[in-house]
């Protein structure tokens, strides 16, 4: 299955894009290249309220919510958000504890993965010079659709001399062919729930991989 694990909309902030139109032009990729999904992660903001069951139902696309949340040592995004996090943690806050949001994200059953390390991040930095435990982060950002593609290897090679699994992301912030639909996340087996993505994500059966873009010019 194939998921984009990195998405914004309108409520970020810094984004014009839509679920509905992130459906739409899923399902027009779909004509000529498997998709399964998105996970949306705001900045800073996880609204419980908010499901898109019409338009998952509609599209039949699995959407899925996640947050991107700021810390001292840059962005993590956390899959897998409960209640008991959510009492421990104000994920809107800026420059949170990284260390504290890693530990609490993993009590709670969730996950942190590291996002874009080597932009506008001292992740990448501080899991070269091995400061942050591997045991606690398992998982980076390896490919992120807005990053250059020299700051896209050093996070494969930092995998490569640390064991470290990767997602791909696109990171869109604009409902486009240019933002969206780059670069995702390939699971070996089925994925319906956030609880199943996070065994999956803690299982390691999944690979980052660039999209093919060879149809987008039908757009």
């Amino acid at each position: 299955m194939i998921i984009d694990m990195h998405v914004h909309t309108q409520a970020s902030g810094d984004s014009s894009a839509t679920v509905d139109r992130y459906c739409r032009l899923i399902k027009r990729y779909r004509k000529f290249h498997p998709f399964h999904g998105l996970v949306i992660t705001e900045h800073g903001i996880y609204d419980r309220q908010m499901t898109y069951r019409k338009i998952a139902a509609r599209d039949d696309v699995l959407i899925f919510q996640g947050v991107e949340v700021d810390t001292n040592l840059g962005h993590l995004l956390l899959y897998g958000i409960t209640s008991r996090f959510l009492q421990q943690v104000d994920v809107s806050r800026r420059m949170l504890d990284s260390q504290k949001v890693i530990k609490t994200i993993n009590d709670c059953g969730g996950i942190a993965v590291p996002a874009h390390p080597f932009r506008s991040s001292i992740f990448g930095r501080a899991l070269t010079k091995k400061e942050i435990k591997l045991d606690e982060v398992r998982i980076i950002e390896e490919l992120n659709g807005s990053n250059s593609g020299e700051e896209n290897k050093k996070a494969t090679r930092l995998m490569e001399q640390t064991g470290l699994r990767g997602i791909g992301g696109s990171d869109a912030h604009f409902a486009n062919p240019v933002w969206f639909l780059n670069c995702a996340t390939e699971f070996e087996n089925t994925v319906h729930t956030m609880e199943t993505l996070v065994r999956e994500l803690r299982s390691g059966h999944f690979r980052a991989i660039p999209l093919n873009r060879s149809s987008l010019e039908e757009f």
